[in-house]
């Protein structure tokens, strides 16, 4: 693995820093190294995908490594073409809304402690359900002190201790090694929350089983440039994934176990630049530590290989959101295509990611943009363009995809579902929310605490605030408000992913409201030091104790069952892998396999993947009863691999092996399987492989062709477990 790591990763940051980086100078301005790399990345991650599918779609071939060398070159050579034309954008800006300590209570300080002392409680194994109740009244309480109580007495300039400290950590030496080491130590931190466990337990596997499923997508996108065939999903992150294989030569699945854990640097980066866009450096280096260290979903999304919903919802949406803001503070041709470039970006990487950004953005547009249109109207008119803008590119991104043509025909017609019409129908009310003490568990309990007080914080000084810093708290608050709204209700369609991406404004919020509680510290008079100190401990202790939690459960071995977090892979499972890809020597010329749904909790993409096919997709009863994600095939050929893998005595079996080109047979060894009836049939199929977990088994000539009243067993022998 250490050889594909030092083919896999050098490619994946050629493709991800390079040619974003004049695009970020050109739009954003030069700003920081950390934020022009940031605003690079989140460029490159959407140009370079978005110039690979445009050659396809021109040239009809694959993703081959011309391709991926023309379209790195050409987004690369465009931003130096337009930067060297245009130049770059604005110098560094001002932080969009005001922030800094303004008023905070002796008493909610003192009050705070024992609501973050019961919040450590649950971080050290407290049932969190009995102090859901207490510490959020507590939160609540402190945070009305907070807006509406009596200030602490800052000290006077030169009376008993000089000149407040200046944010950002002064102009000494000390101060600006430590503001440039900061943010690196945090990433590198971040790095090494990912990489622990899959390093010590998992390589040469990796968790999450979803990467099957992005590995076969992959694949396709190599070898006809389209996923259509096995998914409606959007090609960015794919043809990103295909790119990198490529450059590198490195295998899709490879690519994964070596890169993946990387990824989680992305969205601390994402929080830094909204952060330090909204409040300033502190701000932005204190969410990038809580996104990337104390934050729960964005490593359960990592552990879940759901990478492309990584990417779009805690990466690419922090940076639009970041350029929105910028937007309405300083508006300008520049921000406002950054603005659409980035948001439009996340349609191309995923659906549910999509539908967020839409959500937020629809709202953005029913509220905080009339209020623009009247009080600040060039940002108003700029904000009103923009979206004008990006709803152009988010159509362009999502026609194929989601064949909206044909959609749209649909709803003004009454013809049949299309394959987008029945995935939305499907999602529909077919979820249930979690409980609400699931929130702080899924996101940590400083980010669902502190992120609450932070909210409650960002009302201060709102009559005397700017049409601008207004606007920018309103829609952090707003957002907050919407994305925990649609976590509670069924009709969401997904409130477990709006729970989880409820993690990006909270994060923010809870970064706020640390800083806020943490800089008092040496700008106070005597009286208030023992209130201050305490609840600046407090703060510590708790933050201090998730992220170690973290580290410790992160970097430990994968769950062994019950999520799709679980150990995505067993040496077993491995071996019916390899031997069904050294079998197929044609790819799909090869036919298909039926496989077992789950074998050992391991799904059945998983041996697709592995073995070089990309279908027939099979799943248990109750999943194709539940018609929720389902290829775009539908529910039929699904339903068909469970009677060919339960009836292999029936005559329908032997149609429907030759319907599908059915060459082998993977069945799971359970005492509840139908290996043994298919071991009872060597005229019918000859077992080619077999160990401890399963049995592969080729059908002959006999199981397409024998007539029912000629096999040995009928199709009452064994029925669909």
């Amino acid at each position: 693995m250490i050889a594909d790591l030092l083919k896999a990763l050098p490619a994946a940051l050629a493709l991800t820093v390079i040619p974003g980086y004049f695009w970020a100078g050109l739009l954003c301005g030069r700003g920081g190294l950390a934020e022009r790399l940031t605003y690079g990345s989140a460029f490159s991650l959407t140009l370079v995908p978005l110039a690979a599918y445009i050659i396809l779609n021109l040239s009809g071939s694959g993703a081959t490594l011309p391709v991926v060398l023309a379209a790195a070159f050409a987004v690369t050579a465009g931003g130096a073409l337009a930067y060297y034309l245009f130049g770059s954008g604005p110098e560094e800006r001002k932080p969009v809304s005001a922030a800094g300590v303004s008023r905070l209570s002796p008493t909610a300080l003192l009050l705070l402690v024992p609501a973050l002392l019961l919040a450590l409680a649950a971080v050290l194994g407290a049932p969190e359900a009995v102090l859901l109740v207490p510490t959020a009244l507590l939160v609540v309480v402190c945070g009305a002190l907070f807006t509406w109580g009596p200030a602490i007495s800052e000290r006077r300039p030169g009376a008993g201790g000089g000149t407040p400290a200046k944010a950002g950590g002064g102009k000494t030496a000390g101060g600006s090694l430590m503001k440039r080491a900061l943010l690196p130590a945090i990433l590198l931190a971040v790095l090494a929350r990912g990489y622990a466990g899959p390093v010590l337990f998992d390589w040469p596997y990796i968790r999450g089983v979803d990467q099957y499923t992005q590995a076969i997508m992959t694949n396709l996108t190599l070898e006809t440039g389209s996923t259509e065939s096995y998914m409606v999903y959007p090609q960015g992150f794919h043809l990103w994934v295909a790119s990198v294989s490529r450059l590198s030569g490195v295998e899709p699945l490879d690519v994964f176990a070596v890169v993946a854990p990387a990824l989680l640097a992305l969205p601390a980066m994402g929080f830094y630049a909204l952060g330090r866009a909204l409040w300033g450096w502190e701000y932005g280096v204190a969410a990038a530590a809580f996104g990337g260290l104390v934050l729960g979903s964005s490593y359960q999304y990592l552990s879940e290989a759901r990478y492309p919903q990584l990417i779009a919802a805690q990466f690419l949406t922090a940076l639009a959101v970041a350029a929105m803001f910028r937007l309405i503070s300083a508006p300008s041709a520049r921000s406002g295509i950054s603005f659409a470039l980035l948001g439009s970006s996340v349609v191309f990487y995923h659906h549910v990611g999509s539908f967020f950004l839409a959500l937020l953005l629809a709202a953005v547009g029913l509220t905080a943009l009339p209020y623009l249109l009247v009080r600040r109207r060039e940002a108003g008119v700029a904000l009103l363009g923009s979206y004008a803008l990006l709803g152009v590119l988010a159509v362009a991104y999502a026609w194929d995809t989601y064949d909206l043509g044909s959609f749209a025909a649909t709803l003004f017609t009454g013809g049949e579902e299309g394959a987008t019409g029945a995935a939305v129908s499907g999602v529909i009310g077919t979820q249930q929310p979690y409980d609400l003490a699931h929130i702080p568990e899924t996101l940590s309990q400083p980010v669902v605490w502190l992120g609450l007080l932070g909210a409650l914080l960002l009302i201060r000084g709102w009559r005397v605030a700017s049409p601008a810093d207004r606007a920018s708290r309103f829609i952090l608050l707003l957002w907050a408000a919407l994305m925990f709204a649609a976590s509670r209700t069924e009709l969401s369609g997904f409130p477990e992913r709006f729970e989880m991406d409820l993690g990006v404004p909270l994060t923010l919020l809870a970064a706020f409201a640390a800083v806020e509680i943490l800089r008092p510290a040496t700008r106070v008079s005597p009286a208030a030091t023992a209130p201050v100190a305490a609840a600046a401990l407090a703060v510590a202790a708790l933050v201090g104790a998730q992220t170690i939690k973290n580290f410790a459960v992160d970097g430990g071995p994968a769950p062994g069952g019950g999520s799709t977090s679980r150990v995505a892979m067993t040496p077993q499972i491995q071996e019916v892998g390899q031997w069904l890809a050294e079998h197929n020597t044609d790819g799909e010329a090869s036919g298909n396999i039926a496989v077992s749904p789950y074998i050992e909790s391991v799904p059945s993409r998983a041996m697709l993947a592995i073995g070089g096919y990309s279908g027939v997709q099979t799943f248990t009863p109750s999943r194709i009863e539940r018609d929720r994600d389902l290829p775009p095939t539908g529910q039929q050929p699904p339903t068909d691999m469970l009677w060919i893998l339960t009836r292999p005595a029936d005559e329908l079996t032997g149609r429907l092996i030759q319907r599908y080109d059915i060459r082998y047979i993977v069945i799971e060894k359970r005492p509840d399987s139908a290996h043994e009836l298919y071991d009872d049939l060597p005229r019918l199929y000859r077992k080619t492989f077999e160990n401890e977990e399963a049995a592969i088994f080729a059908p002959r000539e006999e199981a397409r062709n024998t007539p029912a009243e000629a096999r040995t067993r009928g199709s009452e022998q064994h029925a669909p477990g």
